[in-house]
């Protein structure tokens, strides 16, 4: 079988401190007799899951393994005659693929960045500027939130792989879904360790937590990569792998 990893830098194999400890990679070397292929790319939003959906759709894939995401990401495509190119081979069963020759928003950073060839690129520089206020306009639109929303709700309905699993790495990333009742990956990492009834406590003492706070409490049990980068570590990989990745598709892959 194939399976795909579309999401942001939570799914992403290239991604600081990722890569082999990466829970996909853990994912294509405990079940090695199937394909991996992950499109998955660090800030990028549901117009991208789109066009990665598409792609897998054309490369055969069986399976999907996507994240929910923030809603105020976008980007804008300019040439390429492919949607996705091989970027690299990380074993003889898992593959990372980039859309390339693209402009890229997020609400976060306020700025327009441009990723692929400086060579095709040949956008003017008076375009760029109303690009960038064409995609900061839809990047705040409740309307395209509502659409992202939406798809999220029924892309497994969609599309007609064989699974969509839906992951939940983050908690609530667009504060839309109050369901008490899911797991988050992240959450449960932090119960795991007790950090979370410590954050708890500290809310409801100091009426505040800050990043950098909250940071140094994973650090200090060593889940995150650093200080200022809280994406997960090798040791958290494996604890969302073996807890959170590998119940939702040990019946499928085995």
């Amino acid at each position: 079988m194939k399976i795909a990893f579309i999401g942001d830098s939570y799914s992403a194999y290239h991604q600081t401190g990722q890569e082999t400890n990466h829970w996909s990679y853990l994912l294509s070397q405990h079940f090695p007799k199937h394909q991996y292929i992950n499109y998955s790319t660090g800030g990028r939003g549901y117009d991208y899951y789109r066009l990665a959906m598409l792609d897998a759709k054309m490369k055969d894939v069986d399976i999907v393994l996507t994240n929910e995401t923030f809603n105020q990401r976008i980007l804008s495509t300019i040439t390429g005659d492919e949607l996705f190119t091989l970027e690299a081979e990380a074993s003889s069963n898992y593959e990372t693929y980039a859309l390339s020759n693209t402009y890229w928003y997020s609400i976060h950073s306020d700025k327009l960045m441009y990723f692929g060839n400086e060579t095709i690129k040949k956008v003017p520089n008076f375009t760029e500027k109303a690009l960038l206020e064409t995609l900061r306009n839809t990047a705040a639109s409740s309307r395209y939130h509502l659409y992202n929303k939406k798809w999220w709700d029924n892309v497994d309905k969609l599309y007609n792989f064989k699974h969509i699993i839906k992951l939940n790495l983050l908690a609530d990333p667009n504060k839309y879904n109050n369901d008490e009742n899911i797991a988050y990956a992240y959450i449960e990492l932090m119960k795991a360790y007790g950090i979370h009834q410590v954050m708890q406590r500290a809310m409801f003492d100091k009426n505040e937590y800050t990043e950098k706070e909250k940071n140094q409490l994973l650090l200090d049990n060593d889940l995150i990569i650093s200080i200022d980068d809280d994406h997960w570590s090798p040791k958290a990989n494996k604890w969302v792998f073996h807890n959170y990745i590998l119940p939702k598709v040990i019946d499928i892959l085995s």
